[in-house]
């Protein structure tokens, strides 16, 4: 939620925003009167990246802000919102629900990324499907309300396994459970694992199997780890353990640069131009892989990647070719 008594009307949130051009005496007038509840340019212009709540010194969450105002002012066709939320939602009981200390969440991608959720790595009791889907997407959308009207029952859903730990195999179901369900006041009953803790984890008790992988890649870092800039050692942590340097560039850490896929959802032009800044980016930097922690980057990123011919790996995929389970590309 945007915290308006911590708005110091520094203008930072806009003034480093990639996607709007402000200095900081417009950005000072925009967020007053975006305050005072008005539609600016900025309402139309955010690509929805989230970065602004990281940015803000204050931690006052001006994403929040001009979330409230897409949707007050109908960013996206209610029809499009409509469908979207009847095509997540789910009624009636769970069923085949495992009870375990530690179970792994897959969101909705048992069915469209199974390739990534394969091998040892995620040998442990997993849930997943439409009854798992954590809605941060909304707020994409123009459509905060729906991810606030859902986010109870997702933790209640993940609750029900009696699990003290749930890895998030995606980023934005850790987003949903760390940082944003307890903005709205939710309390999470377990630990929220991310990903690349528990990859870490993994690797650090097999230590002995891992080959370094000797490899420089570029890191993907998806919109939704705005949300929770708290984890980014543990991506650190694993690329050291499989031996992979991640090569300093432009569009990374705080400055990262989103996919840009979510501006065929908004209306805003082709992304492809701001891809391929993105993709070349990593290139002059010296990486001969890109890897992405989150699965609808890959989708949005892959034309380019691949006319670029810049590889794109999945996160848990770097640490199974560190354990010799899969080739890493040629």
């Amino acid at each position: 939620m945007f915290h308006e008594e911590r708005c110091d009307l520094c203008g930072d949130c806009l003034v480093k925003c990639q996607w709007i051009e402000a200095d900081k005496d417009q950005a000072v007038a925009w967020m007053t009167a975006m305050k005072a509840g008005e539609h600016t340019p900025v309402v139309d212009q955010c690509i929805t990246c989230y970065a602004c709540n990281e940015i803000c010194p204050q931690q006052a969450n001006p994403f929040d802000l001009i979330a409230g105002l897409q949707e007050r002012d109908h960013r996206v066709a209610q029809n499009m919102i409509d469908q979207t939320e009847a095509q997540f939602s789910f009624s009636g009981a769970l069923r085949d629900v495992p009870h375990a200390d530690r179970v792994m969440s897959i969101c909705v991608f048992g069915k469209t990324d199974a390739h990534l959720i394969a091998g040892e790595l995620y040998d442990l009791p997993r849930i997943g499907g439409k009854p798992y889907f954590c809605w941060i997407m909304m707020s994409h959308m123009g459509a905060e309300s729906i991810q606030r009207k859902h986010a109870q029952e997702f933790v209640d859903r993940l609750a029900a396994t009696g699990a003290k730990e749930v890895v998030c195999f995606h980023d934005d179901c850790y987003a949903m459970l760390a940082t944003v369900a307890p903005e709205y006041g939710i309390t999470v009953p377990f630990k929220p694992v991310h990903l690349s803790e528990y990859l870490v984890e993994y690797l650090t008790k097999n230590k002995s199997r891992v080959k370094p992988l000797n490899m420089k890649i570029a890191y993907q870092r998806p919109c939704a780890s705005r949300h929770t800039p708290q984890k980014e050692h543990f991506i650190d942590e694993l690329f050291d353990l499989c031996g992979v340097t991640r090569v300093k560039r432009t569009y990374d850490r705080e400055n990262a640069k989103c996919c840009a896929g979510v501006k065929l959802i908004l209306g805003l032009a082709d992304p492809k131009p701001d891809q391929e800044v993105n993709i070349q980016d990593a290139k002059a930097a010296g990486a001969k892989a890109m890897v992405c922690l989150c699965p609808m980057c890959i989708q949005s990123l892959t034309r380019v990647a691949q006319e670029k011919h810049l590889p794109l790996i999945f996160i848990g995929d770097i640490a199974r070719m560190a354990l010799g389970e899969i080739k890493p590309p040629a």
